[in-house]
């Protein structure tokens, strides 16, 4: 697996320009959902009682779960444990489960029980932050797929 991620570096650091577009990409998508998120709040407690506490508890204990859970496991980044050169350094460790996957993702399914629109849309920007964890470097593939199922499996109960 180390040769896997080795090559994807070291291809990225050729490439200027998918380098810039994948770190505007991990810094500025979660504001995305950061900013839809609350208004969709507003919107549903204003407009819809029944999916306003769901939609604002599911997110809300996934986000507290994968906080512990990730604090217990302290796995250690891919650039702490593999020789890789990263997009960009993060706080060591925590690594496992990515929280930032996890709330991307269940935010976005919540959004497809408010309007399947907006839901697919935030789930494209979500799809996106979770590439861009496992291309920058800050998480491994597991971290990520692992938070996809997290928030899945939250949004279904």
């Amino acid at each position: 697996m180390e040769k896997f991620y080795q090559k994807m570096f070291v291809s990225l650091h050729h490439s200027p320009i998918l380098k810039k577009v994948i770190l505007i990409m991990n810094h500025y998508f979660p504001y995305i959902l950061f900013f839809i998120y609350p208004v969709v709040l507003i919107y549903l407690f204003f407009n819809n009682q029944q999916l306003f506490l769901p939609t604002l508890i599911k997110p809300m204990f996934a986000f507290i779960f994968v906080s512990v859970f990730r604090k217990v496991i302290n796995r250690p980044r891919p650039y702490e444990i593999m020789d890789i050169d990263p997009l960009k350094r993060h706080k060591s460790g925590e690594s496992f489960p990515s929280r930032h996957a996890m709330s991307a993702m269940i935010i976005s399914l919540m959004c497809l029980d408010v309007h399947m629109t907006l839901g697919i849309g935030c789930l494209i920007v979500a799809i996106f932050i979770c590439l861009s964890r496992i291309l920058t470097g800050a998480h491994f593939i597991s971290d990520v797929l692992a938070s996809v199922v997290i928030a899945i499996i939250i949004y279904l109960i």
